[in-house]
């Protein structure tokens, strides 16, 4: 009897594991598709603004998934870590996050569904920020093309704010843009140029960008002769001016070297150097907006003739002295 149950056994054994082989797989592929739930443990990871740390990380959320079988298994390589960075725009001390099940770093490609996260509500506290309003300074370098002068440069905005830690905010009293060269403009122009952040360190600005603009005018020039040249207040004791009148050459906005005159330029010299070296320079008030030089720049200096001599005076003659008479000798 012992035998014939053993030969039952061992009677087509291939098949009979085979089979069983093939039950263990289908109870398997369809445990794979039941639905089951499972809850993770994952990390939460906040990064604050720059120069602004977070004074405590939050602890560790629990998330509970849901999905068949075979998906949980994907789950192998999720990113045990759900990280936030704060923006920059960020000013406060305390920041508030609700959990979202976007936040939970599910890989590509599996199909499962975050049911729940305890905690949601999260409280992250962050070192106190100041915050200051200082001005733009211009590194941009606008060349007009041939013929043409810039007129209006702006910058907008002309100031920016500065956010960040108070020491570092108090030491800014001024932010410059990127160095920019904006060249043949030829009508008017703007051109978007970011902020130099690097010397500000942990200290942010807002807006990150300004808006360089203007506008360009066509370039005039013209000469006025005959311009009488005046002399300053000191420094011409005993000179003169060799030359009285020199000629003037003007550039500028068209319209308004147009509207010049002889009368809107006034030329005045300058003493330059000592004795026989000396000579006048010359200089040239215009109107604002109007480049102006004198041609020649510069005239030499005439000293004055030196005065002739009174002739010398012949001395006066002396009147006779009348010799007295001569005494005479008693008893003569």
């Amino acid at each position: 009897m012992a035998g014939s149950v053993g030969q039952l056994f061992v009677r087509n054994w291939p098949i009979k594991l085979a089979a069983v082989f093939f039950a263990v797989m289908l109870y398997v592929a369809v445990a794979a598709q039941q639905p089951v739930t499972q809850t993770l443990m994952l990390r939460l990871e906040i990064v604050g603004p720059p120069g602004r740390p977070i004074k405590q990380q939050p602890g560790d959320v629990a998330v509970l998934i849901s999905g068949r079988g075979g998906e949980l298994l994907k789950l192998r390589s999720l990113p045990r870590v759900i990280g936030k960075v704060l923006p920059d725009t960020f000013s406060g001390s305390v920041w508030h996050w609700r959990l979202q099940p976007s936040d939970v770093p599910i890989p590509k490609g599996v199909d499962v569904l975050v049911a729940d996260i305890t905690p949601r509500d999260i409280e992250v506290r962050l070192d106190s920020a100041a915050r200051k309003e200082v001005r733009v300074v211009s590194h941009v370098t606008v060349q007009a093309d041939s013929g043409f002068l810039i007129q209006g440069l702006a910058v907008l905005p002309s100031t920016v704010q500065l956010l960040g830690p108070a020491k570092s905010v108090a030491a800014i009293d001024s932010v410059a843009t990127a160095v920019a060269t904006i060249a043949s403009v030829n009508g008017p122009f703007f051109h978007t140029v970011p902020i130099d952040t690097a010397p500000l360190g942990p200290v942010r600005v807002l807006p990150r960008e300004v808006r360089v603009s203007g506008e360009v005018t066509p370039l005039l020039q013209r000469s006025f002769t005959g311009v009488v040249v005046t002399t300053a207040a000191s420094g011409f004791a005993g000179f003169t001016l060799a030359t009285e009148r020199v000629v003037v050459e003007v550039s500028g906005p068209e319209k308004r070297v147009q509207a010049l005159t002889r009368d809107s330029l006034r030329v005045v010299a300058h003493v330059v150097g000592r004795g026989q070296d000396a000579y006048a320079h010359l200089t040239v008030a215009a109107p604002g907006g109007i480049a102006a030089r004198a041609v020649p720049d510069s005239v030499p200096l005439k000293a004055p003739a030196a005065r002739p001599l009174p002739p010398a005076k012949a001395p006066a003659a002396k009147p006779p002295v009348a010799k007295p008479p001569p005494k005479r000798r008693p008893g003569a």
